[in-house]
């Protein structure tokens, strides 16, 4: 029996690592909930609603895009109306978009711009007004592999929308010769004008450290002295930033540091065992498989995943290896997961 359910889990791939931003928020278990602490998510909500400037920090995997999901996703609707989160995605972009402010504001214009190009159907929009109710979990799943939004309150006011757009391309042109913050405060002039209070999500700028033998340090030193710096003393309009744990050595960090309104940190788990575990019984009951974690993973298997979150408070990586020794499990055909299977599939992912 265990097996089977290991074998529904696998088919069912519950365990993946990695998902689209549209998705992160309901596979997130909230940390303040896994803490009894009320740090992350309600303090991150709480500047959102203020307009605050955030800084949130944790290492490579810690949870920082599913936290930010969680409060500013697309579908999240436990924010105040009038907010509307822009997720500005920085990580694709060239180097020069990301350290030059008169490109960066390009970025976030067309960015908003393209959103608010974006159609909905009549069902789409009335399904999107009306809420997820008690069917929330299900509903959701379905609309983030049928929809790719990135601010679906935007898209909600089509009047809204179109103005946005519109306003957007005259922006863009002007930004070639124009002020830059001038003309960014354009963009917010647009919101405010039908009482919207946008609020900048940049969730992936947490990946410019030594890739392929290439040290882009000095990517995230600019991008934080040069835009960073520009959103925060010039442009008013709150935002938040996701920072690694490395970057906060880096002299634009520490310059920037102190013109935001808050630092938050990603909590470490100081006993790690049952956080992992609800967890990834929460990922078990998104498969919709009927098991508990005792019958599918060994008690040592649990304290091995323990402890590799010990060492780098990387959930990601913890996901990837549950992952991986699943399939394993599966191949074998054997049940419940073991510490040996665990240690394969770490072996296989080093």
């Amino acid at each position: 029996m265990s097996l089977g359910r290991l074998l529904q889990l696998d088919e069912r791939r519950a365990f993946d690592s990695t998902h689209r931003y549209e998705d992160l928020e309901l596979f997130h278990v909230r940390f303040d909930e896994l803490t009894g602490r009320r740090e992350t998510e309600d303090a991150l909500s709480q500047m959102a609603e203020r307009g605050g400037r955030v800084a949130l920090v944790g290492p490579s995997g810690s949870g920082k895009s599913s936290v930010i999901a969680c409060v500013l996703g697309p579908l999240v609707e436990s924010l105040p109306e009038q907010i509307i989160p822009i997720r500005i995605p920085v990580a694709a972009a060239d180097a020069e978009t990301v350290t030059e402010p008169r490109l960066f504001a390009q970025h976030i214009v067309r960015t908003v711009s393209g959103y608010a190009t974006e159609t909905l159907s009549a069902e789409e929009r009335a399904a999107l007004e009306a809420g997820v109710a008690d069917s929330r979990r299900r509903r959701g799943r379905e609309r983030t592999r049928r929809w790719s939004v990135g601010a679906p309150r935007l898209l909600a006011d089509a009047g809204f929308a179109s103005e946005a757009k519109s306003g957007a391309e005259e922006i863009e042109q002007r930004l070639g010769t124009g002020d830059v913050v001038a003309e960014l405060t354009r963009m917010v002039s647009i919101f405010r004008s039908h009482a919207r209070e946008p609020f900048l999500v940049i969730d992936d700028s947490d990946r410019w450290l030594r890739i392929g033998g290439t040290d882009l340090s000095e990517v995230a030193n600019a991008f934080f002295t040069r835009n960073i710096q520009m959103l925060a003393k010039e442009l008013d309009c709150g935002f938040v930033v996701a920072v690694h744990d490395n970057y906060l050595e880096l002299e634009g960090y520490r310059d920037t540091r102190a013109l935001l309104s808050t630092q938050l940190q990603i909590p470490r788990f100081e006993e790690p065992g049952d956080p992992i575990g609800r967890i990834l019984a929460r990922r078990i009951e998104l498969a919709d498989v009927s098991a508990e974690l005792g019958e599918l993973f060994a008690p040592e298997a649990l304290r091995q995943l323990a402890d590799l979150y010990d060492v780098g408070r990387n959930l990601r990586r913890v996901l990837a290896t549950i992952d991986r020794s699943v399939q394993h499990a599966c191949s074998d055909r054997v049940a419940p997961v073991s510490r040996e299977l665990i240690r394969t599939a770490l072996a296989d992912l080093t």
